[in-house]
């Protein structure tokens, strides 16, 4: 799913006709109804306008990066101020600085390779929680099957001289 921050209808309408025969897209006129909307259902991508009333895009998506971590985040900005792109990398973590215009296709390409990142990043998650929950039972397996055989074979009862060829095996 795929929310677009803009002030501006018109902006949101062309994105979301282009976004919506892939995504399931969701709309917000201000930072406040966006927050308002992430509260209540799980998104993958955030794509915000960098001038907006209330606060910048880099704001925004900083305050994201705080409260939903795991969605990426992008800008779409008509202005390439090179500050507003250092801010949003520093700031917000942003996957993406779009530049106006854009072509419909290299947007949806870039939002596609967002749900990729997305997708990888929490199977990536998944893997290293996986491996953690393996670890600790393999060891509890081997210490299990440790202690068994010491049991069954009881080899610490083996009785010999200091100097028998044995203690080297």
């Amino acid at each position: 799913s795929v929310l677009i921050v803009d002030d501006e209808v018109l902006s949101l309408d062309t994105l979301t006709r282009i976004l919506d025969e892939e995504f399931d897209v969701r709309t917000a006129t201000s930072a406040a109804d966006a927050e308002r909307l992430l509260e209540e259902e799980w998104v993958q991508v955030v794509i915000s306008d960098q001038r907006m009333p209330e606060m910048t895009g880099v704001e925004f998506l900083a305050r994201v990066r705080e409260r939903w971590p795991e969605a990426v985040r992008m800008i779409i900005s008509g202005y390439t101020d090179a500050d507003d792109i250092i801010d949003g990398i520093n700031c917000a973590g942003i996957y993406q600085f779009i530049t106006k215009p854009w072509h419909p296709d290299q947007l949806l390409l870039i939002v596609r390779n967002a749900c990729r990142l997305h997708r990888l990043q929490r199977e990536n998650q998944l893997l290293a929680l996986e491996t953690r929950i393996t670890a600790s039972t393999l060891e509890q397996k081997l210490e299990a099957q440790r202690t068994r055989l010491k049991r069954n074979f009881n080899l610490e009862r083996i009785i010999r001289t200091a100097h028998s060829p044995i203690n080297r095996v």
